[in-house]
Parts: C-alpha cells; sequence; structure tokens
C-alpha cells in the first residue's frame, strides 16, 4: 500500500508545485528565532479549490478537502474515521511568519489537496521567510511552528558529526576498519571501514528491508538485538566499492559510540549536541512503539492512521525527533562552525561514492547545488537541507508519510531563491 500511495503523491505534488529538476557553543551564539504575536482569528481556510485533484485512498474511501480526525492509538486493521477538521482548534501560533507570502501560499495549496500535513521553516541568509505549521498534528492540535516531529534518518547527519567530532580528538580514524571498536564483530566485517559505514558503502545489508521489519517495528528492541538480525547475512558488495543505503551501517556507527565514550547513544546526543547547541525540543524518542503524545502523530496519508513504530528499532540511524526550529538552530550551528573545524564540516559534505557524503547528500535540486538528507519511517516523512549559494536553509517535516518532502522543499527554494 506504501507504494501505491507514495507514487500518487509524487505525481500530485508535481502538479501542485510546478516543474523542478527534481564544538560547543552557548545559547547566545544562537540565530535568533521570531516573536512575531498574531492577534486573533484562527487560521483562514481558502475557498478557491486545490491546485490539484485530490487523490482517493486505496482502501477506497475519498479523500477529505480539509483533514481528518485521527483515533487515540493507531490500528492497523480498522477503517479510518473521517470527519470534517474544526476550524477552532488553535489560532495561529506566536511567532508564525510566512503565512500569507508566496512560500506560505504555496504550502497552503499543497494542504488544502489534502498532501501535505507538518511544519515547515526556509530561510535565506539568516533571514526567515517561512515558519508555518498546516495540518493536524493529533486529534485536537493543529501542527504548529513548534510541534515535534520524528525525524527519521535525519539522525543519521547527527550520528555522523559525532563521529567526525571523535576524528577530531583523536580517538578514532574513519579510516580504521571497524572491527577494532566492535565485539563480536562479524567475520564478513573484517575489512569494512567506518568510512564505508558513514557512505553507505559497506555493503552490510539494511535489515529494515527484511520481510519481518514490518511485523517486528513496534517491539521495542536493544541494539545488540538489531545487530543480531544481520549479523551473520552475506554482504552485498566488496566494501567501498558500491552504494547502497544501509541503516545497519549507522546502527553500527551507534555502538561505536558507545564502545568509545562508554556512555548510551541518546546520552552522547542530549550531552555533546541537545544541550550545548541550545536544542531543547530534540530527543531520543523513549516512547513505546511511538505512543508519545507530544508528538505528532504518524499517518500514510490523510485519514489513514499508520502502524506504530518504536524508536528502538531505528535507534542511531534514525530514532531521534526534534522541531524545525531546533534543527534551523542546528544547520546555522554546523555553517557556523559551531559543531565541527572547517576542514572537517568540508569532509562531511564531500561525495565519497556517487552523490553520498558522510551522513548527507551532494546532489543538486531543481538546479541549484545542495546539502541535504530526506528520511522516512511508518508515519514520517522529514528534510533539511542548505542551498549553498544563496544559503537558503528549508526544512520540511511532515506527519503524512506520503509526503513528497524533496519536491516540496525544491520548490520552496526556487522560491525563496526568487524573491525580492
Amino acid at each position: 500500500m506504501r507504494l501505491i500511495i507514495l507514487a500518487l503523491t509524487v505525481v500530485l505534488v508535481l502538479g501542485a508545485c510546478g516543474s523542478t529538476d527534481a564544538a560547543s557553543s552557548t545559547q547566545a551564539s544562537l540565530p535568533t528565532l521570531p516573536t512575531v504575536t498574531v492577534e486573533g482569528g484562527l487560521i483562514a481556510v481558502p475557498t478557491e479549490p486545490p491546485a490539484a485533484p485530490v487523490p482517493t485512498a486505496e482502501r477506497g474511501a475519498p479523500l477529505p478537502t480539509i483533514t481528518a480526525t485521527l483515533p487515540t492509538t493507531a490500528n492497523p486493521t480498522a477503517e479510518p474515521t473521517v470527519e470534517p477538521l474544526p476550524m477552532n482548534l488553535d489560532p495561529i501560533e506566536v511567532g508564525s511568519v510566512g503565512a500569507d507570502n508566496i512560500l506560505g501560499q504555496h504550502m497552503r495549496s499543497i494542504e488544502q489537496a489534502g498532501l501535505y500535513s507538518g511544519s515547515v521553516l526556509v530561510a535565506r541568509r539568516g533571514e526567515i521567510l517561512l515558519r508555518h505549521g498546516y495540518g493536524l498534528a493529533n486529534r485536537t492540535s493543529r501542527n504548529t511552528a513548534t510541534t515535534k516531529f520524528r525525524i527519521a534518518s535525519l539522525t543519521k547527519q547527527f550520528t555522523a558529526v559525532l563521529i567526525l567530532r571523535l576524528q577530531e580528538q583523536g580517538k578514532l580514524n574513519i579510516d580504521d576498519r571497524i572491527c577494532s571498536y566492535l565485539e563480536f564483530c562479524a567475520p564478513q566485517w573484517a575489512a569494512i571501514t567506518i568510512r564505508q559505514l558513514l557512505s553507505h558503502s559497506s555493503g552490510i545489508p539494511d535489515y529494515t528491508e527484511f520481510l519481518d521489519f514490518d511485523r517486528r517495528q513496534a517491539t521495542p528492541t536493544t541494539r545488540e538485538e538489531l545487530i543480531a538480525r544481520f549479523r551473520n547475512e552475506p554482504l552485498t558488495s566488496t566494501p567501498g566499492s558500491v552504494y547502497k543505503y544501509s541503516n545497519s551501517g549507522y546502527i553500527l556507527l551507534g555502538q561505536i559510540l558507545e564502545y568509545i565514550t562508554g556512555m548510551p547513544y541518546a546520552d552522547i546526543i542530549k550531552n555533546e549536541l541537545c544541550i550545548p547547541l541550545g536544542l531543547n525540543d530534540t530527543d531520543y524518542d523513549h516512547s513505546t512503539a511511538g505512543a508519545d503524545p507530544t508528538l505528532a502523530f504518524g499517518l500514510y496519508g490523510m485519514g489513514i492512521p499508520a502502524d506504530p513504530i518504536d524508536a528502538s528499532t531505528l535507534d542511531s540511524a534514525g530514532g531521534l525527533y526534534s522541531t524545525i526550529d531546533d534543527l534551523y538552530r542546528w544547520d546555522r550551528a554546523l555553517h557556523d562552525g559551531q559543531v565541527l573545524k572547517p576542514e572537517t564540516l568540508a569532509l562531511m559534505r564531500t561525495p565519497q561514492i556517487k552523490n553520498y557524503a558522510l551522513g548527507v547528500m551532494r546532489n543538486p535540486l531543481a538546479g541549484m547545488a545542495s546539502v541535504h538528507h530526506d528520511g522516512m519511517a511508518s508515519g514520517i516523512r522529514t528534510y533539511l537541507g542548505n542551498f549553498p549559494d544563496p544559503d537558503i536553509t528549508v526544512i520540511v517535516l511532515s506527519n503524512y508519510e506520503n509526503a513528497d518532502v524533496v519536491n516540496i522543499a525544491a520548490y520552496l527554494g526556487v522560491l525563496a531563491r526568487d524573491m525580492p
């Protein structure tokens, strides 16, 4: 079902967007987020029809023009209950920026077409052009600029940065063999280096593609249990020869981090990155099967609840949550040299095989050079990217798994570039 919905969404988003080519710091040094007070009023709902036809869910129920109430808990076997979205939920949040400019209008059209629910931030040369939420976060609340979302594979750049900081400290070299840092290292991994884990060229198969992953994704697990799933599997290629995306490699990077630091991965994230950088709404998702009421509720698409997923089954490959504000602080901290030395940041952003670097991608979008990554898991779709010239940052977090965040971000980047 996911593949059918995703394919349909790509077509519709392209129609709505138009054509595209498809070290510690102090809180005071962080970028200041806007505090714009909006007096009264509710989020306006356009009266014109959506720019693209509204799709129909695979289960056969027409998708509503607005959005749907959500069940209290996800039930993958139950039919969704679809009701019109009440228009008296929340006023526009304090600090919302750009809701009525061309960026905000574009996002509203996608929301009204049933193609997006989430939070978006767009900034150009440090000026925030759009900071706004769309659709429902849960049964009673709208998504706002401060809604917390699971970020899936955006986690990988946090993991990669921690590894690169250990290299800066002389505690490892990314060209070291991984078996120097792993207990019970599998014999077939003997030639694999840390760099190859970071760049998805190790040849270790991706455990999330195993046939039993969906069945097991809601069950809390340990990293040792995750590693056991792929430890005895043969390599899919000679290490360093082929790019093939593998979450398994980033699970092993989490294990290496714990081996060297002696701390749990979640504590390393908090103590080394979140606290020093003031990322107060970023953390490891410790909830059971994703049942944290403070996080946006996951859907496949409008009115279709996603299967529950426990963050421990994604761990250092995808187990964090965050907000658009925190991810913007993170982007600026990297940009301003607060996290890595300039030469290390350049290494992180240097493509290794194909367009994948170390925790980020370097392929162009919409004809512009970009450094970016996207994420996807059950009920999650995320994007964080920077177009270096003219320094445009686009963050798109969604609780619709079928949201085409890459094309949305590319089009927002073009609009931001061309704005006066």
